[in-house]
C-alpha cells in the first residue's frame, strides 16, 4: 500500500499540502449528507418550481399542483437511481407505458441551472442554509468528545465526523503540514482543530500539539502566513462561513457552475490556479476525500506530471464486492500512470484514516 513511503515522508518531515474535498465531512451527526450530489439536489430542489413558465399558465401549474407531485419532480431531477425514476414517472403522469423522457442531469449542469434559476445571493444563501442549519458548532464540539473518547479507548464506537478529526488530528501533530487547499466551502476543518487543540484530553493525550491558527484564504487578497503557528488553509473553490462568524471578504467568489468552472480552466494566472500548481509542484501533497474524476484535478495533475518534486499519495479505500474491487484496481492503475502513489486500503476508510490520524513527526 506504499503507506511505509508516507510513513518515511513524516519522519522526514518532508513538507506537506493536503488536498482535501467533500469526502472528509463524511458520516456527520445524525446521518446528515454533506457530499457534492446531495447538495446539488438539495439546491435544485429550490429551483424546480420557479423553471415553469412565467405566464399565466405556469402560475395555474404551481397552483394547482398538488404538493406530493412538487415532491415526486423533486425526486426524479434528484434520484441517481434509474429504476427509481421510472416508478416515479408512472406514479407522477398515472402512466403504465414507457415515458421516452430522461430526467438525469449531469452535475455541472444542475449547478448552473440552480444559479440561472435563483441567482447567487439566493443560492450562497441556501449552500449556508445546507451546511450549517443542520450543524451548530456545538454538535462539532461533541463529536470532537467523541472523539476523543475513541482516541483514550473509552469507547468502541467510531464517532460522527471520524474522518474530519482524523485530518485535524494528522495537521496538530504534525508541524510539516505546511498548508491545506480544500474544494469544501465550509468551516467544518477550522471548527476541528480549534475544538481539538483547546481540548485538555486531547493535549494529555498527544506529547506536542502545535499551537496554529487557521488562516483561511479565499480569494486574491488573501495573505499567506507560512511561520510555524499558522496554517494556511487554499478555499479554491470559495468560502461560506457560519451565519454569526468571521464574513467571507467581497471578492470571494463560489466555483459551483459551469461558466465559474470554465472561467478558472481558462484563467491560469488565477490564484487558484497558481496556488494549487505551487503545493503539487513543490510539496508532497496527500489527497483526501476528494475524487479524481473531477476534470480540474486531472488537469492540474497533468500540468505537473514529471515536474513535482515530492510523493502525490491518493487516499482511497474499497472493501466492496468483486467487481467493485475489479473497478478500483483498473482506477488505481490509471491514477498511478498519472504520477500518483495510491495509498488503498481494502478494510475502508474508517480504517485508513485511523491509520492517517497516528502519523507523526521523527520515530513512528
Amino acid at each position: 500500500m506504499h503507506w511505509e513511503q508516507l510513513e518515511e515522508d513524516f519522519k522526514q518531515e518532508r513538507s506537506i499540502a493536503l488536498f482535501l474535498g467533500a469526502g472528509i465531512d463524511f458520516e456527520a451527526p445524525h446521518g446528515v449528507d454533506y457530499s457534492w450530489d446531495a447538495l446539488l439536489n438539495h439546491l435544485l430542489s429550490y429551483a424546480v418550481m420557479q423553471l415553469l413558465p412565467a405566464d399565466d399558465m405556469g402560475k395555474q401549474m404551481a397552483d394547482e399542483m398538488s404538493s406530493s407531485a412538487k415532491k415526486l419532480i423533486k425526486e426524479m431531477l434528484c434520484d441517481e437511481d434509474e429504476s427509481n425514476k421510472e416508478v416515479l414517472k408512472k406514479r407522477l403522469f398515472g402512466l403504465e407505458e414507457q415515458i421516452d423522457f430522461d430526467f438525469r442531469f449531469p452535475r455541472d449542469v444542475k449547478a448552473t441551472i440552480v444559479k440561472q434559476t435563483l441567482g447567487n445571493e439566493v443560492y450562497v444563501k441556501l449552500i449556508q442554509d445546507f451546511l450549517y442549519g443542520r450543524m451548530e458548532k456545538k454538535e462539532i464540539e461533541e463529536a470532537g468528545k467523541n472523539y476523543v473518547d475513541y482516541l483514550n479507548s473509552k469507547t468502541d464506537i467510531k464517532p460522527s465526523f471520524f474522518s474530519l478529526f482524523s485530518i485535524a488530528d494528522l495537521i496538530l501533530r504534525n508541524r510539516n503540514i505546511r498548508a491545506v487547499v480544500t474544494q469544501n466551502y465550509d468551516q467544518f476543518l477550522c471548527d476541528a482543530i480549534c475544538f481539538l487543540k483547546s481540548c485538555p484530553d486531547y493535549k494529555n493525550r498527544v506529547n506536542e500539539v502545535r499551537e496554529i491558527t487557521p488562516n483561511i484564504i479565499c480569494d486574491w487578497k488573501g495573505k499567506t502566513d507560512f511561520t510555524y503557528n499558522h496554517l494556511n488553509i487554499y478555499h479554491v473553490h470559495g468560502f461560506i462561513p457560519r451565519y454569526d462568524d468571521i464574513q467571507a471578504p467581497k471578492d470571494n467568489r463560489i466555483v459551483l457552475s459551469m461558466d465559474e468552472f470554465y472561467e478558472d480552466s481558462r484563467n491560469v494566472y488565477s490564484w487558484q490556479i497558481a496556488s494549487q500548481l505551487h503545493f503539487l509542484s513543490q510539496y508532497t501533497c496527500l489527497f483526501c476525500g476528494l475524487s479524481l474524476d473531477d476534470y480540474t484535478n486531472q488537469r492540474l495533475l497533468h500540468y505537473v506530471k514529471g515536474k513535482h518534486h515530492g510523493n502525490l499519495y491518493y487516499i482511497t479505500a474499497g472493501c466492496g464486492d468483486a467487481k467493485k474491487k475489479i473497478k478500483d484496481s483498473i482506477k488505481n492503475k490509471f491514477h498511478e500512470k498519472n504520477g500518483l502513489t495510491v495509498l488503498y486500503d481494502e478494510q475502508g476508510y474508517g480504517h485508513i484514516y485511523k491509520m492517517l490520524g497516528e502519523l507523526k513527526n521523527g520515530e513512528q
